[in-house]
């Protein structure tokens, strides 16, 4: 268990979030921080027991795939077991309110736990990261009867959901989707086909389908797209148009299934406004790139672990190839490469449940139950906005340094293993199988970088920056403050890049990958360097980290001053010899 519940997860449980604010803003002075903390810590206890005792099941049930029966989606029988103790444990929702049944976990508690279950088995996340955000996105933007009505039984684990965006021409372009939503005498049916469907056989559906109001208006843009919660059962019990027409076979995250869904005049009922559907569904989105880094961090620790393992044991030349130069070398990278990512994923979740215990506190005052002097209700909103910006930069960040983490040390761990690690029953490449989805669903890796491109072009760089410079030049000790002046003359060749890419949309486009990968690693290394503070082991960590990372950002900002749109023009001469 104590693999699942690492010390660093316990470091921001004991340390590294400001608990007390965000008890004391989301459950009023009244709160005991001690006794909530506590009761998180049990809760994750909880996650990792299961974890580590379904471990070897899951693992050794890779190969299985979820079927369809008579219509209705099976999941292998290691899947369901596992689900089922989720389920008795109440961890199949984490975030639903108390007040509808459930724990109204905090994103930084969520998100462990979904890496602690991709860890265990990244098919059987994509499952229970879905009920959470389907859960959630009805609590955000449903009303108190479509609340009242599904949210308890989410919380139960009764019923599971899916996200239904993806159509056979739409896929990023989420403004191609077809997908009709008709209303007459009140009441609103789906028409349409979705493909790639996560979760696809459960029995609640967010869609997110075009007005047929505005239908042909519409068309190519995503607006008049409303989002609509679509069951497979209709309220007198019989079926309501929604069908799963096949399952897809995949490289990997087997057990969890993959549909091809058909709505046929399905009634549908609207979450949120009508024509914002696409604002409702980002929200969900920007929350399950959160729950994919998880699920990229936890297929890391699984290969990374599976890799240190093997490498102690496996002799050549007379000694363990874990203590060969060149091997240490490689894990100590895939070390980094996953803290990293750790790092910034942590911190985006803290980010992300600081906000949302300020709204709650807000809608407290809002209705009179709670009364904060003017000053300080402007103090909040200004945390809120900047926090709201960091979010915004670090989401897609998070999501892209977490997932092509995970394929990047998924594929050395097979590389560590040799040829047996290239054998169709190895554990490594299985997990190598799972890993390369992460970098594609929910947002690409490049769509990722382009988000992050597009919330510096408004601006986010420079706030982003102002915290992080705030947090380095606290550093005193002479060993931090040296890693910490590195860091921030790192920033200054970034902020230099990025102006550079100002003037030119298309070479700022052909650069986003690099800007991404520059502006992720002071911010990570910002990060390290906190942990390493809290917990003096972890120093090594951060150390390496800059000392590896900032000659490269130095080389990476160099190339992108130096470059032109020019470069574009090379790259279709190049490819052409392909051709």
């Amino acid at each position: 268990m104590r693999a699942y519940l690492s010390d660093v997860v316990l470091l921001y449980l004991d340390e590294l979030i400001d608990w007390d604010s965000y008890l004391n803003w989301r459950r009023g002075e009244a709160s005991d921080a001690p006794v909530e903390r506590a009761a998180l810590r049990e809760v994750l206890e909880t996650a990792a027991q299961i974890c580590a005792e379904q471990e070897p099941k899951l693992r050794a049930g890779w190969a299985q795939s979820a079927r369809l029966e008579q219509g209705q989606v099976v999941y292998p029988p290691h899947i369901a077991e596992t689900l089922e103790k989720l389920r008795a444990a109440g961890l199949v929702s984490f975030g639903v309110d108390e007040q509808y049944g459930g724990f109204g976990l905090p994103a930084f508690v969520a998100n462990v736990i979904l890496q602690m279950v991709s860890r265990a088995d990244a098919g059987l996340m994509t499952i229970l990261g879905l009920q959470a955000g389907v859960a959630e996105d009805i609590q955000r933007y449903g009303s108190e009867e479509l609340k009242q009505q599904y949210l308890p039984r989410f919380a139960s684990g009764e019923v599971m959901g899916a996200m239904d965006l993806t159509e056979p021409q739409a896929g990023s372009d989420l403004g191609a989707i077809q997908t009709r939503a008709t209303t007459t005498n009140g009441r609103t049916f789906v028409d349409g086909d979705k493909i790639f469907i996560t979760n696809g056989g459960c029995e609640i559906h967010l869609v997110l389908a075009r007005d047929a109001e505005t239908f042909d208006q519409s068309k190519g843009t995503t607006k008049g797209l409303s989002l609509y919660l679509v069951p497979r059962t209709g309220a007198d019990g019989k079926p309501n148009g929604v069908s799963v027409t096949r399952l897809e076979e995949k490289l990997g995250i087997h057990g969890s299934p993959t549909a091809a869904v058909r709505f046929e005049h399905a009634e549908g009922w609207l979450v949120g406004q009508r024509g914002q559907g696409f604002n409702a569904m980002l929200s969900l989105m920007n929350n399950a790139r959160l729950g994919v880094a998880a699920q990229g961090i936890g297929i890391g620790e699984a290969a990374l672990d599976t890799a240190i393992r093997y490498a102690r044991t496996r002799v050549q030349f007379g000694v363990p190839i874990a203590d060969q130069p060149l091997m240490q070398d490689r894990l100590a990278r895939m070390t980094l490469e996953l803290e990293g990512s750790r790092a910034l994923l942590y911190r985006a979740c803290a980010l992300a449940d600081q906000n949302r215990a300020i709204e709650t506190l807000m809608a407290r005052v809002e209705a009179g139950s709670k009364e904060i002097s003017e000053a300080h209700k402007a103090e909040l909103q200004a945390l809120h906005e900047r926090n709201d910006t960091r979010i915004r930069l670090l989401t897609p960040l998070a999501k892209y340094m977490g997932t092509e983490a995970a394929d990047s040390i998924s594929r050395d761990a097979i590389q560590i293993h040799g040829g047996v690690g290239f054998m169709a029953e190895s554990e490594v490449g299985k997990l190598h199988h799972d890993a390369i989805i992460t970098t594609i669903y929910e947002g690409t890796s490049e769509i990722q970088v382009s988000f992050a491109l597009k919330e510096i072009g408004k601006g986010a760089l420079g706030v982003v920056f102002e915290v992080l410079e705030e947090e380095l030049k606290a550093f005193e000790e002479p060993r931090m403050k040296d890693l910490a002046d590195k860091v921030l003359a790192g920033m200054q060749e970034i902020l230099g890049a990025a102006g550079a890419l100002l003037t030119d949309f298309k070479y700022a486009m052909m650069s986003a990958q690099a800007l991404a990968d520059v502006v992720a690693s002071v911010l990570a290394a910002g990060e390290l360097l906190k942990q390493a503070k809290a917990d003096p082991r972890r120093f090594d960590l951060a150390a390496s980290w800059i000392d590896r990372r900032m000659v490269d950002l130095e080389a990476r900002c160099k190339r992108i001053k130096t470059g032109s749109v020019a470069r574009l023009d090379r790259c279709a001469s190049i490819i052409a010899l392909a051709e």
